[in-house]
């Protein structure tokens, strides 16, 4: 019994590996078509035109003259999708079975080994088919010397063409690449470069409610809900794939970063702010208006009010201009490390280039902030 058992179990096994044969045929095939169908077809697609063209100069020359090298009339559509598939499917295996992988592997051996492989098959193959089966060159009086020769060349050929659009893939995808990686390296450079954003402004802000909460004193609450909703905006925007966002919410927190400073300070900070928004839709990256008011109220001399720390911003369709002055403080200075302005200046390179001018002058007694962004 037991015999029979295996026997059975035996049978069932090698039958289930039949059947799964044709479906481990379909998956290999559908891998296949969506890896390389589209490179299949956009061969087949420029061979074609190439073909039809050569076709009607060959007509141009007389009808006699197509007839005596494409044959009659019925036989134009088997010959035309003959050789359009023949074609396709040798440059499709020398470009990307071949010359690419050379490119990218640069082994010689296998190269050659794949290329006297190839050409052996295809010179049987064409053999075959002029000498036996269609007889072409029989027809044209070929020997098998001209035959031998014709076909060096064309193989000649075959490997220029196929050698010359592999670098010119290669070449593109390369590009391709290296735009990628530039893309992400940017967008590293710039996650980093956020969250290193505004730790002084948060340290104050959180020290001033702190000492605020121990006197309970009325404001802490009004303090609590600013330092939440500029937190909030910091750490969750809406960015779109660009990294911007609504310049109209980057405005309301800049306020609102002026307001908690009013507040820390009592009100008696001198500010002045004007500002013309004719283009609320526009888009900009987030933390940057931020972080110069914030540079300003950690290095500017905010108590005289003939001095006030001025802001100006204007937007319109064309672009932004942000202008801020303020007069230098006196005496011992909070130690700075620049990474904000750093930040600010890396930031706007990266996502505007040659499109920003991002200015700062600075004497004895004023430093001043000017950028300009070309929307």
């Amino acid at each position: 019994m037991g015999l029979i058992k295996t026997m059975k179990d035996s049978g069932k096994d090698k039958w289930g590996d039949y059947m799964l044969k044709p479906t481990m045929l379909l998956t290999a095939t559908r891998t296949w078509l969506q890896k390389d169908g589209k490179k299949v077809v956009l061969i087949m697609m420029i061979y074609t035109p190439i073909y039809l063209l050569l076709m009607l100069l060959t007509y141009r020359q007389g009808y006699e003259n197509l007839v005596s090298i494409y044959g009659t009339p019925d036989l134009w559509l088997i010959l035309g999708i003959h050789s359009i598939f023949e074609v396709t499917l040798i440059y499709y295996l020398v470009i990307f079975h071949i010359a690419l992988p050379l490119l990218k592997s640069k082994n010689f051996k296998r190269f050659v080994f794949q290329t006297c492989i190839f050409f052996t098959v295809l010179f049987a193959y064409e053999y075959l088919l002029n000498f036996h089966v269609g007889s072409p060159a029989v027809k044209y009086g070929m020997t098998f010397e001209d035959f031998l020769v014709w076909h060096v060349l064309v193989n000649i050929a075959i490997l220029f063409i196929g050698f010359s659009v592999a670098i010119i893939i290669e070449w593109n995808a390369k590009g391709k690449k290296e735009k990628e990686l530039e893309k992400q390296k940017n967008e590293a450079e710039l996650s980093a470069i956020k969250h290193q954003i505004n730790p002084h402004f948060l340290f104050n802000s959180l020290s001033f409610i702190y000492s605020k909460a121990i006197s309970n004193n009325d404001e802490v609450a009004p303090a609590v809900l600013l330092l939440s909703d500029i937190m909030r905006y910091a750490l969750n925007r809406n960015e779109d794939k660009y990294g911007k966002v609504d310049v109209m919410q980057e405005i309301i927190h800049t306020k609102n970063v002026i307001k908690i400073n009013q507040m820390r300070f009592n009100n008696q900070l001198n500010i002045r702010y004007l500002e013309k928004i004719n283009n609320p839709n526009a888009r900009i990256p987030p933390l940057v208006l931020i972080t110069l008011v914030e540079n300003g109220f950690k290095h500017g001399e905010l108590d005289d009010p003939n001095h006030p720390l001025t802001i100006q911003i204007e937007i319109d369709s064309i672009k932004l201009h942000w202008y801020m002055c303020n007069k230098k403080k006196r005496g011992s200075k909070e130690i700075s490390n620049g990474i904000g302005l750093d930040n600010v200046r890396k930031r706007l390179e990266l996502v505007y280039g040659i499109r920003h001018q991002f200015q700062i002058k600075e004497d004895e007694n004023f430093y001043i902030t000017d950028l300009t962004i070309d929307l």
